[in-house]
């Protein structure tokens, strides 16, 4: 076995599979008329019926604890292309495949048992040692092949890989993913760049935002859909939408601009988008309406990821709408990821106040 699949890693994701799954040994003894015979001696009723599968599982079984493997690899691989799912065969199976460094085949058996399982029961146990092969390259590709065709079963693993894997395994199998027929969606990768960016690692982060979301924009464009003409993929580097209490926000198409209605009084998160530049001077300009125009209760600024030091600051609005523009400095060293965003001044007592917002650019200074 390879080092990144750990024996220990394995014995106890298969353990745990297997109480759960034997029941189903049981379950065919009561079912079938036959089974307690087969169960006492599975050969003498082959005797009778050779391709007699519940009969030819308990003989592999059987010559697996006996120690003679080659034979019950033989009968239990024939089982398992002939049987739909069979649980304890497909456990069988995928722990022979792993000691064989079979990935293609253990892969199979894996999702086998994923898709018979339908409670979730061995789901746990199953996604560790899936995620232990995203953690090992010469298992990685067999994994991506098994989740290419969309798996039920896929979604799920994929957030949990994110969640709980190694960042450059998870990174990696979500890039190949990208590269292939089916790309993960934002609702895959999303847990995985979300982790990276509040983790502290936002180069990381955008690095593998880029790989695996592969944009519509290259990566020399220094904003994002400044006219919010696309949908967010609920990571940090597209628009955040407002939430929580006293606050909405919706994109509007006459004219389009991002729409924003404030209570005055709570304290919301309201929308964002986290920039990943390198260093330099950068012009940020768009054109904003807020009603009352003397309301000062909503403003953009530009916040330091890692400090939380304010960069920049927009004046306090006019009636009508107006062309606004910010200088702003990206620095690098100690600051490498800015945030874009809209903030709130709350006041003693509710003030409602709506904000349109468009045409966002971010352009580098000479």
């Amino acid at each position: 076995m390879v080092s990144a699949l750990s024996r220990r890693m394995v014995d106890v994701a298969l353990v745990l599979i297997a109480v759960v799954l034997a029941g189903l040994i049981a379950q065919d003894a009561v079912l079938d008329r036959g089974g307690a015979n087969r169960a006492a001696e599975p050969s003498a009723h082959l005797v009778r019926d050779p391709l007699d599968l519940p009969a030819l599982r308990e003989l592999g079984l059987r010559l697996d604890k006996q120690g003679h493997l080659a034979q019950a690899d033989a009968i239990l691989s024939f089982v398992g292309r002939r049987t739909w799912r069979d649980g304890p065969t497909e456990v069988w199976l995928l722990r022979r495949r792993l000691d064989q460094g079979r990935y293609r085949e253990a892969m199979e058996s894996a999702d086998a048992l994923l898709r018979q399982d339908a409670d979730g029961v061995t789901r746990p146990a199953l996604f560790a040692l899936l995620i232990a092969a995203a953690d090992d390259p010469q298992a990685r590709p067999a994994l991506v092949a098994r989740l290419a065709p969309g798996p039920w079963w896929r979604a799920d693993f994929l957030r949990a890989l994110g969640v709980r894997g190694a960042s450059a395994s998870a990174a990696e199998t979500l890039s190949a993913l990208a590269l292939g027929p089916t790309p993960s969606s934002s609702d895959e990768y999303a847990p995985l760049i979300n982790r990276l960016v509040s983790g502290g690692d936002v180069n990381g982060a955008y690095a593998a935002w880029l790989s695996v979301a592969r944009p519509r924009e290259p990566d020399t464009a220094t904003l994002r859909d400044g006219g919010f003409t696309g949908s967010s993929d609920h990571t940090a580097f597209t628009w955040s939408a407002a939430s929580g209490v006293g606050v909405s926000s919706e994109v509007v198409t006459a004219p389009r601009a991002l729409r924003v209605d404030y209570d005055g009084y709570s304290a919301p998160n309201l929308p964002a988008q986290l920039l990943v530049r390198p260093p330099g001077r950068y012009l940020l300009t768009w054109r904003e309406r807020v009603d009352p125009g003397d309301s000062g209760r909503l403003f953009w600024r530009v916040r330091c990821a890692e400090t939380n030091e304010i960069l920049a600051r927009a004046s306090p609005p006019v009636a009508g709408w107006r062309a606004v523009s910010l200088t702003v400095e990206a620095r690098g060293a100690g600051c490498p990821a800015q945030w874009l965003e809209l903030a709130a001044e709350p006041g003693e007592r509710r003030s409602p106040v709506t904000g349109w917002y468009a045409a966002f650019r971010l352009q580098p200074l000479p």
